[in-house]
């Protein structure tokens, strides 16, 4: 039997939707990889990043998030900013949980904290969101927690930098962390 035009046709999309099957599902299976902390990562992976952020990393954070907020350290504080060329504190947030989950955020630091599971501080956990008062009764200011009672945000007065959160300032204006449903 000699095959019709119709017939490789339909062959040919079959073919290309089952190429298209195996390719959404192998982003995916990269995409939930991506959330997990990478065991292949070098020691110096951990040391370069511990002088950059300048706390001892013990080497089961998470790399992705690790370099991403790295990447940030020393960018300057800037009202409505998204970028290196100077973030909020929000804008920082929002920009490093979409490149490094790929998770949409909203835009201000009190939708944020109205979107999110509240976690005490004691049960924080890498990428949790840490929220303050630094301004009046509402949330105001947003973070990032990393670990050993650190997290990255934006301070006004110096830009992207680590500070821990038993520091008298933050630990005053603490409010509660979030954690973010992927």
């Amino acid at each position: 039997m000699v095959p019709n035009a119709n017939m490789v046709k339909f062959d040919r999309i079959i073919v290309v939707c089952f190429s298209l099957i195996l390719g959404l599902s192998s982003c995916h299976t990269v995409r939930r990889a991506a959330d997990e902390p990478h065991r292949d990562i070098s020691p110096e992976f951990y040391i370069y990043h511990s002088d950059k952020l300048g706390y001892r990393l013990v080497g089961n954070e998470n790399p992705l998030l690790i370099r991403e907020v790295s990447s940030w350290m020393g960018v300057p504080h800037r009202y409505g900013g998204m970028n290196r060329s100077g973030a909020d504190c929000s804008g920082f947030v929002w920009t490093v949980y979409m490149n490094t989950f790929n998770t949409r955020l909203p835009r201000s630091t009190e939708e944020m904290s109205k979107a999110v599971r509240r976690v005490r501080m004691r049960r924080l956990q890498e990428g949790d969101l840490v929220f303050f008062r630094t301004m009046g009764r509402k949330v105001s200011h947003v973070g990032i927690y990393l670990s050993d009672n650190k997290f990255i945000h934006v301070s006004t007065s110096r830009g992207v930098i680590v500070n821990d959160l038993s520091e008298p300032y933050y630990a005053k204006r603490f409010v509660y962390g979030g954690r973010v449903v992927r």
